[in-house]
């Protein structure tokens, strides 16, 4: 796999490579606790820190390195299992048909590698002059028994402080109390570069997670998605601060 030149095999190799790191730290500090809660090590104040942070249901910050969260510890352990399901049956069964873009730890690295193959194929010199048609897919996953020919079939986005409105495909209100909602499967298609910008779509930010600014070290957002608009105008939503994020708080 590591000869693989497709650019989605290398991103394939770098994501498996960070969450088995991941994992390699959790065990490495599992196994210390462990010994020293049987008297067999000291009880480190490392090790103090990751029994306070279980005590009180958050991950252990030595546990967050590899991306960005804000679910507490059991919701944050099924979601780890479920980001390494996903790449583990990319590695054993080939790509998928959908991408879960959530699981990526680095997903503009996947998006990039959308478009290097885009650039292969179309013959385009660089990368820079493409970008994406970004078309939501009113079908379910399952739906979905071919690949893209062009791009991927992303799923995993959420809407904060609008709706998809499914039959005719534009941004809506929320229902009352809804913060967050589902979008279904978008078209991620690489196309080369337009010459004008679209008209009446809104330009939505898309973060890694809702803390939209980030840390010092790395920034939560990730690129902007075009939603075809409804009856309210872009600076409506812009006002609302209306954003599409890849994890939710629990």
């Amino acid at each position: 796999m590591s000869k693989d030149s497709d650019p989605l095999s290398v991103v394939l190799v770098q994501e498996v490579s960070r969450y088995n790191a991941l994992l390699q730290v959790i065990r490495d500090s599992l196994f210390k606790l462990d010994r020293a809660i049987k008297g067999l090590d000291l009880i480190t104040s490392e090790l103090e820190v990751i029994m306070q942070s279980f005590a009180e249901n958050k991950v252990p910050e030595m546990w967050s390195f590899a991306y960005f969260s804000l679910k507490p510890l059991g919701s944050w352990v099924r979601d780890l299992t479920e980001r390494y399901g996903f790449f583990t049956e990319w590695v054993q069964s080939g790509a998928h048909t959908c991408f879960w873009i959530s699981s990526f730890t680095f997903p503009n690295a996947f998006t990039t590698a959308l478009m290097q193959r885009y650039s292969r194929k179309s013959g385009m010199p660089s990368i820079d002059k493409l970008d994406f048609d970004y078309s939501p897919m009113n079908r379910s996953i399952s739906d979905f028994v071919e690949p893209a020919k062009d791009g991927a079939y992303v799923y995993g986005l959420y809407l904060e402080g609008a709706k998809w409105e499914e039959e005719k495909s534009h941004l809506c209100e929320p229902e009352v109390m809804e913060l967050f909602v589902m979008m279904p499967v978008i078209h991620f298609k690489p196309i080369p570069k337009r010459s004008k910008a679209l008209q009446n779509v809104y330009e939505c930010p898309t973060y890694y997670y809702p803390i939209r600014k980030g840390t010092d070290s790395r920034e939560s957002f990730l690129f902007m998605i075009d939603l075809k608009l409804g009856e309210e105008n872009a600076e409506f939503w812009i006002k609302r601060g209306t954003a599409l994020l890849m994890s939710l708080p629990s």
